[in-house]
């Protein structure tokens, strides 16, 4: 997925960046014509008081008085002096703007990320889906969700509190992003679940992104045990059928999470001893 806290340099951000430091670049050059206008004015100064030596030591011979010709470059010290003032004011308008922008930019990206789990938020979903639904039809290309559920959540909350229910929000959640590609997206679709949407992904790569989130759980839940209680997760995915809703596709999705989650449930009331095999146990 699109992994907001590790920020790439592309997009809004990176281009307000580069904007900054190419205005602090320009403070440099800047100052350039300040010195310019004083070195300038220096030689008129010496022209003034030491006209004769200045101007005759070395054979040059010029019309205009050395006195004229001092009043010339201050008007043009004092010109470029009221322009670089002007260009200052500039600026410093334009980098107060920049700034502003980022700021803004800054607080859009965080409310673009849930602050437990570091994904992106449910209000995110209804866009985000309807512009990967409408680029893969474009594209005639497959669009598959995963809706995934983390089974027993609701009793390591009950016993340990919200922090430890956080915490294994927080490692599912990682775990979820680490067999994605980047061009995916994991979206917090409730309390306990989440939603995994594929571009461009057909029945044989949502079967191996199943199978490694499966693998990588029950490695991670192997260390990391909660008490006695096996935390699994159950997933539902399913493939975008051109001209059907975002709607219809989460609601297939949700309806396959759920039938996974009650063979879970079955799976653990046949056999007690042994966790189902996609159960997840936790430890303290």
């Amino acid at each position: 997925m699109s992994n907001p806290p590790n920020i790439e340099h592309v997009g809004p951000q990176a281009h307000i960046q580069e904007e900054l430091l190419r205005s602090e670049s320009q403070k440099t050059e800047f100052w350039i014509l300040p010195i310019l206008a004083g070195v300038v004015l220096f030689l008129g100064v010496l022209s003034f008081f030491f006209a004769h030596q200045f101007w005759y030591s070395g054979g040059l011979h010029v019309s205009l008085s050395p006195q004229g010709l001092f009043v010339i470059m201050i008007a043009m010290v004092l010109a470029s002096l009221v322009y670089s003032r002007r260009d200052l004011s500039i600026r410093g308008l334009q980098l107060a703007n920049l700034q502003q922008r980022m700021s803004s930019e800054n607080k859009r990206a965080d409310r673009m990320i849930d602050p437990v789990t570091k994904v992106f938020p449910r209000g995110f979903l209804d866009d985000l889906l309807a512009r990967e639904i409408s680029l893969a039809e474009r594209r005639n290309r497959p669009l598959a969700l995963f809706i995934s559920d983390v089974n027993n959540f609701k009793q390591v909350k009950a016993r340990y509190g919200p922090l430890m229910g956080d915490y294994v929000l927080s490692q599912i959640a990682t775990i979820l992003q680490s067999c994605v590609r980047g061009s995916d997206y994991v979206v917090q679709y409730g309390e306990h679940q989440f939603l995994v949407l594929l571009p461009e992904t057909d029945n044989q790569g949502s079967e191996i992104v199943r199978q490694r989130v499966h693998r990588k759980v029950s490695e991670w839940d192997r260390t990391q045990r909660v008490g006695d209680f096996p935390i699994s997760v159950s997933l539902g995915w399913y493939l975008h059928v051109t001209g059907q809703t975002a709607e219809k596709d989460i609601a297939e999705a949700d309806a396959c999470m759920d039938a996974a989650n009650h063979a879970t449930q079955r799976a653990a009331v046949t056999n007690p001893s042994r966790p189902p095999q996609q159960a997840i146990p936790l430890e303290s």
